[in-house]
């Protein structure tokens, strides 16, 4: 199955048995796998990364998680046998494939600070928040990304997915931006 895992700057990962060293492309294999107790450790939601590493010089990897799989409710934490890194991506692709999780699972509780219901500010350069709801608003300092998911209006189902960057001259910061007739506009009182 596919996964997301996070790593600090030197592409390391703690484990019971102490600090683990990766590499992209590798494969590697345990003999057995609990959560929180052994194996490799990975998310199918790729949000959950981020409550384990999500400081600076923080790493993520698209990863392929084989072998005997357990998880253990906790978000969706997974761990496995044999993991190997098969993409790095950066905190934005991070979001976008979050975007993408939550359209295919709408239901499913986001569990990250990311994800906010109805409106949501970012206030950190390079960072991202993701609003969702019937009528979703956010803003943002400039240099940040604001996703927009909009939900259906009798369910959870995410009609669409719009992402916005915060430019400063074209997407303006600190100024409320909604969805209407299927795009992005500014909120106007």
């Amino acid at each position: 199955m596919i996964a997301y895992k996070a790593f600090n700057e030197k592409l390391q990962a703690t484990m019971g048995k102490g600090v683990f060293q990766f590499e992209p492309g590798k494969t590697y294999e345990e003999s057995e796998c609990k959560c929180a107790h052994n194996g490799f450790h990975c998310a199918e939601n790729p949000l959950c990364t981020l409550n384990y590493y999500d400081g600076t010089g923080t790493r993520f990897f698209v990863v392929k998680a084989e072998g005997d799989i357990n998880q253990d409710g906790y978000g969706t934490r997974i761990s496995c046998t044999r993991l190997t890194l098969i993409k790095e991506i950066d905190l934005i692709q991070l979001a976008t494939l979050a975007c993408m999780y939550m359209q295919k699972y709408p239901e499913r509780e986001p569990e990250s600070r990311y994800v906010l219901e109805k409106t949501g500010k970012c206030d950190r350069k390079d960072s991202f928040i993701i609003v969702r709801g019937k009528s979703p608003e956010a803003a943002g300092v400039k240099g940040s990304f604001l996703f927009l998911l909009k939900e259906a209006r009798r369910t959870k189902e995410i009609e669409g997915v719009y992402p916005v960057f915060v430019d400063g001259e074209e997407v303006k910061e600190n100024i409320w931006y909604r969805i209407r007739g299927g795009k992005i506009c500014e909120k106007r009182n």
